[in-house]
């Protein structure tokens, strides 16, 4: 079938310009599930489900269409940790953390959307983890990171690919994944699927049969 349409099931930035990085330009929507209502028994598993969760909770699709949906879930002695909502629980998350490894498992969903079939239909999901570790840290330091602000909204209370780098001593996992898209499987996920976005970066594209 034909799709002409690829969009970004979500509203972060961050992951809409690791696409265009890439010559992938997607339109955005937001998604309508209610991730803190999503739960699973581990924290990798927690990813994989919001991420569906998001990929099928789109609206109103008017054609063929094929979304990407992602999510982030970062672990800490098999706790799962989401966003710190304010400056005293960042502290605390990365004095925790600090000297200590922990993991970012990063998942992704592909949603088919077809009016012509009703139901959005669940097409690839993936999950790709990243190890990192703290080096250990003063609360000094800890102190001037916040200052920058980048913990604000994001896992764990860094930003690796920005000043956050400062924070950390070995790191296992590949850029993307850390900010939250693993790039390179889902490339290869798109070409298995009939996109071939280097040669047609806009569509519009044949989808195999799934």
């Amino acid at each position: 079938m034909k799709i002409n349409r690829l969009v970004l099931a979500s509203t972060s930035p961050y992951r809409k310009a690791l696409l265009e990085r890439v010559g992938i330009y997607v339109e955005t929507a937001s998604p309508t599930a209610d991730e803190d209502k999503i739960d699973a028994e581990t924290p990798s598993l927690l990813a994989l489900a919001r991420s569906e969760g998001k990929g099928l909770s789109l609206t109103g699709q008017p054609e063929a269409t094929l979304a990407l949906a992602a999510d982030q879930v970062m672990e800490f002695e098999g706790r799962s940790y989401g966003k710190a909502f304010d400056r005293t629980t960042a502290f605390q998350q990365l004095m925790a953390m600090q000297g200590k490894a922990h993991k970012l498992h990063s998942a992704y969903s592909l949603v088919l959307y077809n009016p012509e079939a009703g139901a959005p239909r669940l097409l690839r999901s993936r999950l790709v983890t990243a190890c990192m570790t703290m080096r250990s840290l003063t609360a000094g330091e800890i102190e001037a990171y916040l200052d920058t602000d980048e913990w604000k909204g994001c896992a764990g209370s860094y930003q690796f690919e920005h000043r956050g780098l400062h924070l950390f001593g070995e790191v296992d996992g590949d850029l993307d994944t850390i900010v939250g898209l693993p790039l390179r499987p889902l490339l290869q996920d798109f070409r298995d699927l009939g996109l071939n976005l280097l040669t047609h970066p806009r569509g519009p594209w044949s989808l195999l049969e799934v």
